[in-house]
C-alpha cells in the first residue's frame, strides 16, 4: 500500500489486514484451538501424562497416606500404562484415566475431557447426545425427560435398548468408570441417572442417529429412531410436585408440609450454598407453626459449603460438635498445570496458622505424626432452635457435606436414616480444596482433593451410611411428581418416634 494514502485509508487497511490475519490463523490452526475429538493420541503421550498424574496422586492425595492403598493405586496405573501402548481416541483415554483413578475409592476424584473436547462439542450444531434422559435403578431406565421430537414417547415409559444392546449390559459398563466413596454403588446410580446422556457419550463416542427400544404403560414394545440432524424440538415437560406444598424457597433449599399430613414439614436441602440466615427464617417459620415432625430431605444433595452445613446443624444438634479435617504436613508443588489460585492458597495457610486446640474455644490446627488436624467447633443456637422429631431422607446423591450432616445427626441425636445409602462414605470423604490438575499432553482434567474430612463415627470401611429403613422410590410415579419415599413416611409417622440405637 502507497504510504502517500489519507491516514484515514491507511488504517481501514490495516483493520481489514488485521482481521484477515486472525482469520487466516484461526483456518489453519483450528486443530490447535478446537481438537477433534476423533484424532488419535499418541501411545508415548498417554504414559508421559499417567506417569505425571501418578506421581501428582501418590504424593498429595490423603487416599494415598494410608500405604496399603497407595500400593493399589500405583498398580494400578502400572497396568493403565500397559493398556495405553496402542493409539486412542480422547474418550478411550478417559475411560481409562476414570478406571484408573477408582483404585483411589474417592467420589471426589475423577476426569473430565479437555477443554478442546469442550469447546468442539459447544459449537457442534446439532450435538450428538442421546436425547432421552432416565432415572435408573438396578434393574430399569425410566425415561424422565423426552428430549426428541418423537411425542409418542412418554414420560415414565421404560428405556430397554439402544442401538440393540440392552440397557442392563450399557449401565453395567458405564458404572465401571464411575467414581464413588468406597466399594458401594449408590452413588454411581445416582450420577448414571443425573446425565446418562452425556455418560453414553463417553462410553460410545459421537453418534447422530440411535435406535431404541421402548416398553410404554401399558406393556407395549416400540422401536424408535432418532435422527439428530433433523427438526423439532423436546416434547415432555416436567410434572408439578404433588406430594409436598411449598412455603418458601431459594436456589438451594425449600420448606414445604406433606400433602399427604400437614403435620409434617419438609426441609428440602439441594445443595448447602446461599446466606445462612435462610436458616434462621426457616426453624423460626417451624417454630411459628408448631411443626413436631420435620423430614430432613438429603436426596440428591451432592454437597456444597461445608461450614454452611455446619450452620444448619447448629439448628438441630444440642451439644457443641466439632468440625474435623487434615491433611499432609508438606507443601503443595502443582506447578502450573492447575487452577490452584492465591485463595486456595492462603486458605490452607490460614489453616495451617491456627493456634493449637487447648482450652479456648475456636478453631485449631495440631500436628499429629506426618498429618496436619484442623478441628472446628460449633454452639448449637437457642433461638428457634429445633428439638421435635427428626427422619433424614438419604440416596446416592447424599454426598459430600449432606453425608456428613447425616453422620452428625445419627451421633449426636440418634436420628433415623431412612431411603438408600448414602452416596459420600459413612466415615468420610476426601474434599475441602479441590484443585483441577490439567495433564501436560492430553489436556484431560483430574480433580485432585488436599484434605480428608473425618466423620468421626464407626461407619462401616468403604461403605455409606447404612439407613436405618431401605425405601427406594417408584421410578414411574417419581417422574409424575408422586414422591413415594415422602408418602410413606406421611402415613407412618412410627419412624419419627423410633430411637436408633447403635449405629449399623
Amino acid at each position: 500500500m502507497p504510504l502517500n494514502q489519507p491516514l484515514p485509508y491507511r488504517l481501514s487497511f490495516l483493520a481489514a489486514g488485521g482481521r484477515l490475519v486472525f482469520l487466516f490463523l484461526l483456518f489453519f490452526s483450528g486443530s490447535a484451538l478446537c481438537q477433534h475429538p476423533d484424532a488419535l493420541l499418541d501411545p508415548r503421550d498417554m504414559k508421559e501424562d499417567l506417569t505425571w498424574l501418578k506421581g501428582k496422586i501418590l504424593h498429595y492425595h490423603p487416599a494415598c497416606l494410608d500405604s496399603l492403598r497407595a500400593d493399589s493405586v500405583g498398580l494400578a496405573f502400572d497396568g493403565g500404562a500397559y493398556e495405553a501402548e496402542n493409539f486412542m481416541h480422547e474418550l478411550q483415554f478417559l475411560k481409562l484415566v476414570r478406571k484408573t483413578l477408582i483404585s483411589l475409592r474417592c467420589g471426589h476424584t475423577s476426569a473430565i475431557p479437555s477443554p478442546d473436547f469442550y469447546q468442539y462439542y459447544k459449537r457442534a450444531r446439532p450435538k450428538p447426545l442421546f436425547p432421552l434422559q432416565v432415572y435408573a435403578n438396578e434393574d430399569d431406565l425410566v425415561v424422565r425427560f423426552n428430549g426428541s421430537s418423537d411425542s409418542s414417547i412418554a414420560i415414565g415409559d421404560k428405556l430397554l435398548s439402544i442401538n440393540q444392546e440392552p440397557c442392563a449390559d450399557i449401565a453395567r459398563s458405564i458404572m465401571e468408570f464411575l467414581p464413588g466413596d468406597g466399594y458401594h454403588s449408590s452413588f454411581k446410580k445416582f450420577h448414571l441417572s443425573l446425565n446418562f446422556p452425556t455418560y453414553y457419550l463417553f462410553h460410545k463416542g459421537p453418534s447422530y442417529a440411535y435406535e431404541a427400544g421402548v416398553l410404554d404403560s401399558a406393556g407395549r414394545y416400540s422401536s424408535h429412531v432418532f435422527s439428530l440432524r433433523g427438526t423439532g424440538k423436546g416434547v415432555s415437560k416436567p410434572f408439578p410436585e404433588r406430594s409436598v406444598r411449598i412455603l418458601f424457597s431459594d436456589d438451594f433449599r425449600a420448606l414445604g408440609v406433606l400433602s399427604s399430613n400437614p403435620r409434617v414439614a419438609w426441609l428440602k436441602i439441594y445443595g448447602f450454598g446461599g446466606r445462612t440466615s435462610w436458616y434462621e427464617k426457616t426453624f423460626r417459620k417451624i417454630k411459628e407453626m408448631g411443626f413436631q415432625h420435620l423430614i430432613l430431605d438429603l436426596r440428591g444433595n451432592s454437597g456444597g459449603h461445608l461450614f454452611n452445613a455446619n450452620t444448619l446443624l447448629t439448628y438441630l444438634v444440642a451439644d457443641t460438635f466439632s468440625f474435623r479435617f487434615e491433611r499432609a504436613d508438606k507443601k503443595i508443588k502443582l506447578d502450573g498445570r492447575s487452577n490452584m489460585n492465591l485463595a486456595m492458597r492462603w486458605t490452607m495457610k490460614v489453616f495451617s496458622w491456627l493456634p493449637k486446640q487447648g482450652k479456648r474455644f475456636g478453631p485449631s490446627c495440631d500436628k499429629t505424626g506426618n498429618l496436619l488436624v484442623n478441628r472446628f467447633l460449633f454452639r448449637p443456637v437457642k433461638r428457634n432452635h429445633y428439638d421435635g422429631k427428626l427422619v433424614v431422607l438419604m440416596d446416592g446423591g447424599t454426598f459430600s457435606a449432606s453425608s456428613l450432616v447425616a453422620a452428625k445427626l445419627r451421633k449426636k441425636r440418634q436420628t433415623q436414616l431412612v431411603g438408600d445409602e448414602s452416596g459420600g462414605g459413612a466415615n468420610g470423604s476426601n474434599a475441602m480444596l479441590m484443585p483441577t490438575l490439567q495433564l501436560p499432553k492430553t489436556k484431560i482434567r483430574v480433580t485432585l482433593p488436599l484434605y480428608r474430612i473425618r466423620h468421626e463415627t464407626n461407619g462401616l470401611p468403604g461403605r455409606g451410611l447404612i439407613p436405618d429403613l431401605y425405601l427406594l422410590p417408584d421410578l414411574v410415579k417419581k417422574v409424575k411428581g408422586i414422591d413415594t419415599e415422602l408418602e410413606y413416611l406421611g402415613r407412618n409417622l412410627i419412624w419419627f418416634e423410633k430411637a436408633a440405637g447403635e449405629n449399623p
